[in-house]
């Protein structure tokens, strides 16, 4: 009796939000990896924590699902080396497993990358509690404690909004809407959600920051020679860093969803911290998970400020 055979697929960023499917061959596994400064009132704090523990509650009570199958980077790293020695198995000859999983789709139809909602909160609790224990001692004089900048055109509920994993970055150093040459906004950071896309910037010592999130699968290759020639321009935490015209882009995979880091100026070759690798593999280190569920926000529900 015939079984039909279909394959796993993975996701990996392909740059400024895209994402591509890939195949995930017989190594694949599991992989777990105001202008004035702002002080926020009492009242603020308290619906900014209610809005984290709602979200956590959300991702927590998804019910267990398979395992998300990602690409194991060194197991592709180490099938490419044996290919290039005339060795033995390599992506184009290993086996994929037999597995059928239907993927979801949106409301336009465009198939969407599973979401491993439960390593999500698992590390939002982690993030949470590192940020509490960041917290300096008010008798202690010392820098102020690291947070995620806060939105200035829309509500702390938002964060609920994207049907992915919110990563956003904690900061010490103030951040505004706006760069220095277009006054300097106010201190915090502008972000856009829609179900499976989100996108969050701001701006410091004329540097523009950006963060993308994105579930939509833009394209399906079938062919694993493929995946292990993108796995092969990575490094050892799945990150791919390139140059752009007016700075530099990263991207990488969590949880089943692609993420892009972008950062820009208008004179990149004049701006040595614009031109340094290290500052946007920096930002990619100050990640935390800061929102996401797995259900959303109903489409009436409109997070924007009120002018």
């Amino acid at each position: 009796m015939g079984q039909q055979q279909s394959r796993w697929y993975t996701v990996i960023a392909i740059g400024t939000g895209l994402m591509l499917a890939m195949p995930a061959i017989a190594h694949a596994a599991q992989q777990q990896s105001s202008q004035q400064q702002d002080t926020e009132s009492p009242a603020t704090l308290r619906e900014q924590a209610l809005t984290r523990e709602r979200i956590l509650q959300a991702m927590e009570a998804q019910p267990q699902r398979e395992p998300i199958r990602q690409l194991n980077t060194d197991a592709l790293r180490e099938a490419l080396a044996q290919r290039a020695q005339g060795g033995q198995q390599t992506p184009d000859t290993a086996t994929p497993d037999i597995q059928t999983q239907e993927p979801e789709r949106d409301a336009q139809g465009r198939p969407v990358a599973s979401i491993d909602w439960n390593s999500a909160a698992t590390d939002m609790r982690r993030d949470m509690a590192q940020m509490n224990q960041d917290t300096p001692s008010a008798f202690v004089p010392t820098q102020p404690p690291p947070r995620v900048p806060p939105f200035r055109n829309t509500q702390p509920e938002e964060l609920m909004r994207p049907r992915l994993p919110v990563l956003l970055p904690l900061e010490t150093e103030p951040a505004h809407t706006r760069g220095e040459e277009e006054g300097g906004g106010v201190e915090g950071m502008m972000f856009f959600a829609s179900d499976y896309f989100y996108s969050a910037s701001f701006h410091r010592r004329g540097i523009m920051y950006q963060i993308n999130g994105s579930r939509v699968i833009h394209a399906v290759e079938t062919s694993a020679a493929i995946a292990g020639q993108y796995m092969a321009m990575t490094d050892a935490q799945g990150q791919l860093v390139t140059r752009t015209e007016f700075g530099q882009e990263l991207s990488f995979n969590r949880y089943g969803a692609a993420y892009t880091l972008l950062l820009a100026c208008s004179n990149p070759d004049e701006n040595a911290e614009c031109r340094d690798e290290n500052t946007i593999r920096a930002l990619a280190g100050r990640l935390v998970v800061a929102g996401g569920s797995p259900e959303g926000l109903p489409p009436r529900n409109n997070g924007r400020r009120q002018p």
